[in-house]
């Protein structure tokens, strides 16, 4: 269950906690201890004091490898008293959200592959738009159609169209005729017009200025990130596997116990010698 302000509940908490698997693995050597230290004294032979030696030895090492791994996943969330470098990541959020910034600008916005990946997204969907016929479309409107009489009649105005119409030619005559070869000539213009815009190489499509523009923006947003909010990005992102470092910690820290034992390198547990 889940609070209204998203935290989790108690249960989720203790359940979280209970099923942890750096928490299993210190109660699994925690129990090796006991385990062992109940066969040193409960039972008063000679096999069951040499595997309790044992026992007590792995228990002891890997609680301790496991344990300090453990100290060491808390101290980069938070802060321990008297104990210089914990809470590493809310003293360092300036510089980890900077680091994030430039970790995305450089991997996803390369401008090596924007100018790639940018013209090619933008001629897809020019042919998915279908410009020529879109034009043509627009060009047979009653706008478009206002639009080429309107040019039309501005070239009648015109000197060059006084010329011609002091030799005895109406040029409003060949409306008829002057109107589809400009609407066929736009609608082949339009998409050649475009592909050339597309091409980075002919400066209409600013790559650079793109990148710069997206930088601006993330610098923007990354500046409204708080140390709460990059410790919560990091503790959901990467807590479910550090729980493996103290897995792993108990495992070795246990086969060093078992070495050292055998190496008879231990010290003595309390007034039994070993």
């Amino acid at each position: 269950m889940v609070d209204i302000d998203g935290e989790e509940s108690i249960p989720q908490k203790c359940l979280a906690c209970v099923t942890d698997k750096g928490n299993i693995a210190l109660a699994f050597s925690i129990l090796i201890i006991c385990i062992g230290s109940t066969s040193m004294f409960a039972v008063k032979n000679s096999v069951s004091d040499d595997a309790g030696k044992f026992l007590m030895s792995i228990g002891l090492f890997a609680f301790s490898g496991g344990f300090t791994n453990w100290i060491a996943i808390q101290m980069l969330f938070y802060k321990i008293p008297l104990v210089y470098g914990s809470g590493v990541l809310r003293r360092r959020y300036k510089a980890i959200r900077r680091a994030m910034k430039d970790m995305i600008l450089g991997t996803f916005f390369q401008p090596e592959f924007l100018n790639k990946y940018i013209p090619q997204k933008l001629r897809e969907a020019a042919a998915e738009a279908d410009v020529e016929n879109k034009i043509n479309v627009f060009l047979n409107t009653e706008t478009g159609q206002k639009i080429i009489e309107d040019k039309i009649d501005q070239i009648s105005a015109s000197p060059e169209g006084q010329l011609v119409e002091s030799m005895d030619i109406n040029i409003g005559t060949f409306k008829p005729l002057i109107k589809p070869v400009i609407i066929s000539f736009l609608s082949d213009l339009g998409p050649s017009v475009l592909n050339h815009l597309i091409e980075p190489e002919n400066g209409a499509l600013n790559l650079e200025k793109l990148r710069d523009e997206l930088d601006r923006y993330m610098s923007e947003r990354m500046m409204e990130v708080t140390p709460q909010m990059i410790q919560d990005i990091m503790y959901t992102v990467v807590l479910q596997y550090l729980g493996w470092l103290i897995v792993w910690g108990c495992v070795f820290g246990g086969v060093m116990g078992a070495i050292c034992q055998a190496a008879e390198l231990t010290p003595t547990y309390g007034n039994w010698t070993v």
